[in-house]
């Protein structure tokens, strides 16, 4: 078969794949950001440099570990910090919607199976049900806070993908504003951004292969959680002995039968998730 028959029919059923909901928002957003950038670029070329900048910030608020801090230092060396904040929030809002594309086609994989399945998993997603605005907003606004577990936790936890944009733009907005004004206060030199750059990358590519590692190991080992145990000081001659970290913490069930199980209160036991 030739070959551009043979791309014809790869492009065929490339068009017959269905997009979600999420990714197909993800392309309209992208879309009207498209049109936006053109035409600032077409009305005001002085500003064009605020679309490549939330441009670049599309994939540097995603998933993938790429920072954005660098950036946003650059650009605030030639415009307005509440410009550049304004660049910035629209590039992470476009990616939001691909946050919820990629979790929703993650949970629906065999693979995410056990990992969803872990008492920590699903602890945190109760966790994240108690006040998902401002959990969000908190991480969204803290430079040291991982923000990444949230763009998981919000859809996995049924958090609404608008909700979850207006609380990345409260936080988003007035963290980018403070590292405009700093990066225009401070006025860095080009090759102490690219080696600050350098230096984030690898950290955070570090950390994000020491988390998938993390989370790899968990479910391999059938998600062990780290039981505390409480003594049973009302029988001091059969004291409760210390459990180990590599045994598993029991299920409810069997805690109903076991009544030297029910002292062994595990760290992270949360009831199941609601559907």
């Amino acid at each position: 078969m030739p070959a551009s028959q043979t791309r014809r029919i790869r492009m065929r059923r490339l068009r017959r794949v269905p997009l979600s909901r999420y990714w197909r928002m993800f392309v309209v957003a992208l879309g009207v950001l498209a049109a936006l950038g053109a035409a600032l670029v077409l009305v005001v070329p002085d500003m064009a440099g605020l679309f490549l900048l939330a441009v670049y910030c599309i994939p540097t608020n995603s998933v993938i570990p790429i920072p954005h801090e660098p950036g946003l230092l650059y650009f605030a060396r030639y415009y307005d910090p509440l410009w550049i904040a304004l660049a910035a929030t629209a590039g992470s809002v476009v990616v939001s919607f691909s946050d919820y594309a990629l979790v929703e086609w993650g949970m629906r994989h065999p693979r995410t199976q056990g990992a969803r399945e872990t008492r920590v998993f699903r602890w945190a997603v109760r966790w994240m049900a108690r006040a998902p605005f401002w959990i969000v907003v908190i991480f969204s606004l803290v430079p040291f806070l991982p923000l990444s577990p949230i763009r998981i936790l919000a859809p996995a936890s049924g958090y609404p993908v608008w909700r979850y944009i207006g609380a990345q733009i409260v936080g988003r907005t007035p963290r980018f504003f403070a590292l405009a004004w700093l990066g225009a206060t401070v006025q860095l030199p080009t090759w102490a951004i690219l080696s600050l750059f350098g230096i984030m990358l690898v950290s955070l590519a570090y950390g994000s292969r020491s988390a998938a590692k993390g989370e790899a190991e968990v479910v391999a080992e059938g998600a062990v959680i780290e039981a505390v145990v409480v003594p049973d000081l009302s029988d001091p001659e059969h004291p409760v002995e210390a459990a180990s970290p590599a045994e598993v913490a029991p299920d409810a069930a069997d805690v109903d039968d076991d009544p030297a199980a029910a002292r062994a209160i595990p760290a992270m036991n949360p009831e199941p998730s609601e559907s």
